[in-house]
């Protein structure tokens, strides 16, 4: 009953995105959007309140997230709980973020802005991942055995919180209160689907395809824990994805990127599951055991060689403009 009733309150704020992304499609700025650079933007400002609302945004920033992660990780013991937590997140990042490049929205002009911004605007990234992100945190909260006054209490700091984020990118000049918007309503749908589909993993772990995909995800998680490639693999992704953003690259380009991702990963992972049959099927020495590994990671290296070729060609030209 209550995964009915998630779903029906999550396909109302997908039905509630889609019609403000209508909206903006054909009519551009709406009337809210003037309203709040009104009295917000051009008339609500001070010194105080700028410093105030810089340091409020900063708590869904990228490095502000890695911080709340990476404390967030150490404390959830659960392999399990730490790849829900970060799947979720790292969806909501990702939609957002192909979003933008789908709208492609410009953002309200830089007279208003007071911090530097790159990219499009709709859907606000920071207040879709604020609320899938602290939205997740109150789930788990309200999981946990804790006092109901402290779940009521830490449930409505984070709902000030989320809230607040949003409110201080409409301030800071950076997004339209539409953009808020309906990064807050993109955001609910994805969490409260997310939610459904982890209790739905719970409750169905007798259904093949949930079992799949939860090894699957034990298979990656277990790659990344034990191999160190995986881990520099998986930082040049964090740097290229950070460079994207930062250079504004082409959606094309884009594309190149997440493919030479995937099958670089994959490509590890998989010389990973060589490394580990070819150790249990001969334990001692073996020079075609070693043929078959060194093989193996002859493949990964000869991917990860095209792949820094084709990041230099996408992004030295980008450089030295």
């Amino acid at each position: 009953m209550k995964n009915n009733k998630r779903f029906l309150l999550a396909l109302f704020c997908l039905i509630f995105f889609l019609i403000i992304m209508y909206q903006i499609h054909f009519n551009g700025e709406l009337w809210l959007d003037k309203v709040m650079i009104n009295t917000v933007v051009l008339a609500g400002r001070t010194d105080f309140l700028n410093l105030f609302f810089t340091g409020f945004t900063f708590l869904a920033s990228v490095l502000g997230l890695a911080i709340i992660t990476v404390g967030t990780l150490y404390f959830l013991k659960s392999k399990v709980e730490r790849l829900y937590f970060l799947g979720n997140l790292g969806g909501a990042v990702l939609i957002s973020q192909i979003l933008k490049m789908v709208v492609q929205r410009p953002r309200p002009l830089l007279c208003y802005r007071l911090v530097k911004e790159t990219g499009y605007s709709f859907p606000s990234g920071h207040s879709m991942v604020s609320m899938v992100f602290y939205g997740y945190f109150i789930y788990l909260l309200w999981k946990s055995k804790k006092a109901k006054s402290l779940k009521n209490s830490l449930t409505l700091f984070l709902s000030i919180l989320i809230l607040g984020i949003g409110f201080s990118r409409i301030y800071l000049g950076v997004h339209y209160a539409s953009d808020v918007i309906a990064g807050f309503s993109l955001g609910a749908f994805y969490v409260l689907m997310w939610i459904n589909f982890r209790e739905s993993r719970e409750n169905m772990k007798q259904k093949s395809l949930f079992r799949s995909f939860y090894h699957a995800g034990e298979g990656i998680w277990s790659a990344f824990l034990s191999e160190r490639n995986m881990k520099i693999h998986v930082l040049a992704v964090i740097l290229v994805t950070f460079f994207g953003f930062y250079f504004q690259i082409s959606t094309v380009e884009w594309m190149v990127c997440i493919i030479l991702f995937g099958i670089v990963i994959s490509a590890e992972i998989m010389n990973t599951a060589v490394e580990t049959v070819v150790d249990i099927a001969m334990p001692e020495k073996n020079d075609k055991a070693k043929l078959a590994k060194d093989l193996s990671a002859g493949a990964v290296l000869v991917l990860a060689i095209i792949s820094v070729i084709i990041a230099v060609l996408i992004f030295l030209p980008k450089i030295f403009l």
